[in-house]
């Protein structure tokens, strides 16, 4: 069975119509675009409304799913276990409006198609034996949202056995349940998936006022206005975010293209036909990623290109005058607009004819032609 199955069990043993809504805050609304965003969810916060009482006897938890394209994968579960071992809760601060901002996913490419969440919060009999099958869980779902994905992705299955096995194992009290899907755009039928917060709250959905709810400080509050509001309670409630970033800031610790490039450069400074054979293995392996956008892919090659470039003058300029080096240095940016690149690059990503070999084959010999 695999953890939308679970998911769905759940559901059908649930039947409590729960609080669902968007929930108004600084975060700007986007809707996210194939081959342009990337995409995380965030645990912002967990609340139990008789925490003291529950955590006396039961490890509180979090169980997530998201279900996405991912490379060539038409639907790669990505799952995550937060819970008290995780998150550094104890008696004194679960329950108190404790800001989490727990990412359940890594930064992933928005492709498109169907994006499915699924989330529930669960108190588990706390069992001798829990606690270390909760850390265990902890740190291998830990591993899905740092770094590459596309290096971690070989403990998928390892995580979904053993969070399989947490879930479906000892005694439980659900206190809520969610899945939604996203695919296509609201304007011709479907449903588009946003940035911004939503939340889950325990409570009659018939009686509840949503449009009382703000989100401050990664916390639900509950007020006429969002300066008198005041942290919600009484409820059990998750509160979540979906991230929509245009660029990854941290591509140069990518081992391979960190690697390349410093190759390029070591061998660029005594022969440039080798360094430049370097940099364009380096080019041509960020647009074959599935970890970056089409927008980031063009970014992160003329990035890695023109550092490279820079490297190499400056060995010439370093034999005059350092100020002279300074100033030339700081004159040089090492990294491409990303709202630039994309205003370059959006009329072949909006060009249908082409498939992703064309559209990566025309930006990369626009990169090399020192177009972009």
């Amino acid at each position: 069975m695999s953890l939308l199955d679970w998911f769905a069990n759940l559901f059908a043993k649930e039947a409590r119509h729960y609080v669902f809504t968007p929930v108004t805050s600084d975060v700007e609304k986007l809707v996210f675009q194939e081959g342009q965003h990337y995409f995380r969810l965030r645990l912002a916060e967990m609340f139990l409304k008789d925490d003291r009482k529950l955590f006396r006897k039961y490890v509180p938890v979090v169980s997530s799913v998201v279900s996405l394209q991912f490379g060539s994968n038409a639907a790669q579960q990505l799952p995550s276990v937060a819970g008290p071992l995780a998150l550094n809760l104890n008696e004194s601060s679960l329950g108190q409006g404790v800001e989490l901002n727990y990412s359940l996913t890594n930064l992933v490419p928005y492709r498109g198609g169907n994006v499915s969440i699924s989330a529930a919060l669960l108190a588990y009999v706390n069992k001798d034996y829990f606690p270390p099958f909760l850390s265990l869980a902890n740190s291998i779902s830990s591993l899905l949202t740092i770094g590459q994905l596309s290096t971690t992705l070989k403990v998928v299955e390892s995580a979904v056995t053993g969070i399989q096995d947490l879930l479906a194992g000892g005694d439980k009290d659900i206190r809520l349940v969610y899945h939604d899907e996203y695919s296509g755009t609201d304007s011709l039928g479907g449903v588009s998936l946003q940035s911004g917060y939503f939340a889950v709250i325990g409570a009659d959905a018939g009686r509840f006022n949503p449009e009382k709810l703000f989100v401050k400080n990664s916390q639900l509050y509950f007020g006429d206005e969002p300066q008198s509001a005041k942290p919600l309670t009484g409820y059990d409630y998750m509160l979540f975010s979906v991230e929509a970033a245009l660029y990854r800031d941290d591509f140069r610790y990518f081992a391979e293209y960190n690697s390349l490039l410093y190759t390029a450069i070591e061998k660029g400074m005594t022969d440039k036909t080798e360094g430049d054979a370097v940099i364009r293995a380096a080019m041509l392996a960020v647009f074959k990623s599935d970890d970056l956008t089409y927008v980031d892919k063009t970014r992160v090659a003329a990035a890695l290109k023109e550092e490279y470039e820079e490297r190499i003058a400056l060995q010439g300029k370093l034999k005059g005058p350092l100020s002279e080096a300074g100033e030339w240095l700081n004159d040089r940016a090492l990294a491409i607009n990303p709202k630039a690149t994309f205003t370059k690059i959006s009329p072949l990503l909006d060009n249908h004819q082409l498939d992703d070999t064309a559209i990566a084959s025309q930006i990369f010999a626009m990169i090399v032609n020192d177009e972009i």
